[in-house]
């Protein structure tokens, strides 16, 4: 077994919890959902229909953010007077969040299939001086997908954003 794989079945909260990052991103969108597998311990996922570039975008890079958001929310809590088995619970969580904070080669291909859409449809002018407007954005949006699509299995990068985010809540 490869050290990837065990991390994913020793912080498989991490990978419901990016799940559930799209589930609501799709609810909150108004997008339907065809199906869905959060309980894994390897691989989940959410495919749902294909609607709007722009609500595909949020779908797809949301567990970056709700993922981040969960674990500090978890910190928060260790610091209250818990019980250690439940702090030891949060840590897990936390980590496990974090760990699965980048989203997946699939969410990246999502997001240049999108913006390919998007720049690609016959559209009022008005429309296009928006995306023109937007361009800067979108450039942003697409080297963070690339870096996303290129880091999704990198244990190194993972390691580094947990140990940088540790550092963040727990020590500063």
């Amino acid at each position: 077994m490869n050290l990837n794989r065990f991390l994913s079945y020793l912080l498989f909260p991490g990978i419901t919890i990016h799940e559930i990052a799209h589930i609501v991103a799709c609810l909150v969108l108004g997008v339907r959902i065809r199906k869905i597998k959060i309980i894994s311990f390897d691989e989940g996922y959410v495919v749902h229909d294909d609607s709007r570039s722009y609500k595909n975008i949020i779908i797809a890079i949301i567990p970056f953010f709700f993922n981040i958001l969960i674990s500090i929310v978890c910190i928060f809590l260790i610091r209250m007077d818990i019980n250690l088995i439940l702090k030891i619970l949060l840590v897990w969580i936390a980590i496990s969040s974090l760990f699965f904070s980048v989203p997946s080669k699939q969410d990246a291909k999502n997001v240049f299939k999108s913006i390919k859409k998007s720049y690609t449809r016959s559209q009022p002018i008005w429309m296009w001086l928006i995306k023109i407007v937007l361009l800067p954005l979108t450039i942003v949006v697409l080297i963070i997908s690339w870096l996303f699509k290129i880091l999704d299995h990198s244990f190194i990068f993972r390691i580094i954003l947990v140990g940088f985010w540790v550092y963040l809540l727990i020590i500063i």
